[in-house]
């Protein structure tokens, strides 16, 4: 089924429009920080609408390949412990369609790794960031049932439809995403940091770059980071030959289309900063 180097040809792909992504919210990530402000809330903002895309994407990837207790053996890499550490929750549902193709679930499983889930963590970030932050920024990040949602939430309920009807293209949502947190992400944290730990409500021991960076910078840190770039790398490689030339076009093409989804996400960010600054 293979049609030559899929990891190449999504590089190859992507290369300008990440280049160009990446400027954007690169340039957009002080404006969060001091001296432009003395709290928090517009990285808040920002977190919490692109945690929306991560959420869509996770809940997609679990659903179709069903609960990982079920199907990861006692002796792989993985430790059972650690299955359920992102995505578990009373009201999800971690039972596959009926319908899923086995070839596909196979493909999702097979990059699979419990390390770079990010459900949790936004979570808990959002959490606490949210608790100190005034009310005209939690009616940004969250608005009452009766208001439109906002761009984040659109854009993951468009996901989850086009993943529904092709769920071989989350595999252009999985490498884009957390090749983004895995390779461009220290970038962001270094900027992150330099913030200090009295601008995060943290103390100076507690934000030790030798150890694991806590609430509310918990998204920014993968256990064990350079060992999940290497399962990373060689579950892409080992996926190409389970996709058909037409399912490798497909995540192509949407490869590209993400980074103008991306584009709308950051941009539209820009509009909420200026009716956060009209309220407070």
């Amino acid at each position: 089924m293979t049609t030559g180097d899929l990891l190449a040809r999504l590089r190859a792909a992507i290369k300008e429009p990440h280049t160009s992504i990446h400027r954007l919210n690169i340039s957009r990530v002080p404006l969060c920080l001091p001296p432009h402000t003395d709290r928090p809330d517009l990285y808040l903002l920002g977190l919490s609408r692109y945690a929306e895309l991560f959420y869509g994407i996770e809940e997609a990837w679990l659903s179709l390949i069903g609960d990982p207790l079920d199907w990861i053996s006692q002796d792989t890499h993985i430790a059972n412990v650690n299955l359920h550490t992102e995505v578990s929750s009373p009201e999800n549902d971690l039972s596959p369609p009926e319908d899923t193709n086995p070839r596909i679930q196979t493909v999702l499983r097979t990059l699979y790794i419990p390390e770079l889930l990010r459900t949790k963590t936004l979570q808990d970030d959002l959490r606490l960031l949210n608790a100190s932050c005034p009310p005209a920024t939690q009616i940004l990040i969250q608005p009452p049932k009766h208001q439109e949602t906002n761009t984040g939430q659109r854009i993951k309920h468009e996901l989850r439809n086009r993943i529904q009807d092709k769920p071989h293209i989350l595999v252009a949502y999985v490498w884009i995403m957390y090749s983004a947190l895995l390779y461009g992400g220290r970038d962001i944290r270094a900027i992150l940091l330099k913030a200090g730990p009295e601008f995060w409500g943290l103390s100076v021991a507690e934000i030790n770059p030798q150890r694991r960076i806590p609430c509310p910078l918990s998204f920014w840190h993968i256990n064990d980071e350079a060992e999940v770039k290497g399962k990373f790398r060689a579950g892409m490689t080992d996926v190409e030959r389970l996709l058909s030339a037409t399912e490798q076009q497909d995540i192509l093409d949407e490869a590209g289309r993400i980074f103008g989804i991306l584009e709308i996400l950051t941009r539209s960010l820009d509009d909420d900063v200026k009716v956060l600054n009209a309220r407070v």
